[in-house]
């Protein structure tokens, strides 16, 4: 797939749909049924929002078809090799966003609605699509007024009520020379909705018990949604390992104390835009 690594990001591909199977393998169906839906609305809604400056007409049998093959086997191949072919014909990276990424989504909701697809049918077509937004390295999410290196927002789970150790890291972080925005109490829309009205470039989000797990990843895959590129960091404790994070939810870093965290954001190169 020469010509989809020319703008897609094959490693993020790679390693997202790995997170979505893991999630379908150790969580309940119920709560992966529960991301596929957040994945397959918020898409289609996305792409019902925005428009493309100048953009291709796509027609209605072209996008489902395109829906057609994240329900094969080797989705994710041919998922891949269908956008490359429609690149090669001149269409944007937006208009592949807008034009497939978010009517194949709404599609697979309305074939859901009317018990035309399984729960895991859709539930593998939306892990294909989400991987798809993620690894698409055209800035899909236009962001001319995204603060300034240094400048991160802090928020706790939703559902989490301790709130000390985000405060307390929030203030070592400011002594540090950090604009921190600090978030406490929101659920998971008002979480999602503050992202949409600052675009943080840099998100940190405190998880103290693994029954917030669930939280933690809907969470993500919300602000993902929104701001594909920022960088996602989670301190975590209680009874929750780094590695039980990273194994299924789609974030950058894991932090395990301040200063670490500190030093890890510091060094991180910005992720490049095309």
């Amino acid at each position: 797939m020469n010509q989809a690594s020319a703008f897609i990001n094959s490693e993020i591909f790679g390693h997202t749909t790995q997170l979505f199977e893991e999630k379908r393998r150790v969580l309940a169906p119920d709560v992966v049924e529960g991301f596929a839906r957040q994945v397959v609305t918020c898409l289609a809604a996305a792409s019902a929002t925005r428009h493309s400056l100048d953009p291709i007409p796509i027609s209605q049998e072209s996008v489902s078809a395109f829906c057609d093959l994240l329900l094969q086997p080797d989705q994710n191949r041919r998922a891949l090799a269908f956008i490359a072919t429609r690149r090669d014909e001149g269409v944007t990276i937006e208009d592949i966003y807008l034009g497939y990424i978010g009517p194949a989504a709404r599609l697979l909701g309305e074939r859901w609605e009317r018990d035309a697809l399984t729960p895991l049918q859709v539930t593998i077509g939306a892990g294909t699509l989400y991987a798809l937004m993620r690894a698409l390295r055209a800035g899909l999410v236009a962001n001319p007024s995204r603060p300034a290196a240094r400048t991160a927002l802090f928020a706790l789970v939703p559902g989490e009520k301790h709130g000390i150790g985000v405060t307390v890291a929030a203030d070592m972080f400011r002594e540090a020379g950090w604009d921190i925005d600090l978030q406490l109490g929101l659920d998971q829309s008002g979480l999602t909705e503050h992202v949409m009205a600052t675009l943080p470039g840099v998100i940190g989000l405190s998880l103290s018990t693994v029954e917030r797990l669930p939280e933690l990843l809907q969470a993500v895959l919300g602000v993902r949604l929104v701001v594909p590129d920022a960088v996602i960091g989670v301190a975590h404790g209680g009874d929750l390992r780094a590695a039980d994070i990273q194994r299924i939810a789609d974030v950058d870093l894991i932090f395990d104390d301040v200063p670490n965290a500190i030093r890890m954001l510091e060094r991180r190169k910005p992720i490049p835009r095309s």
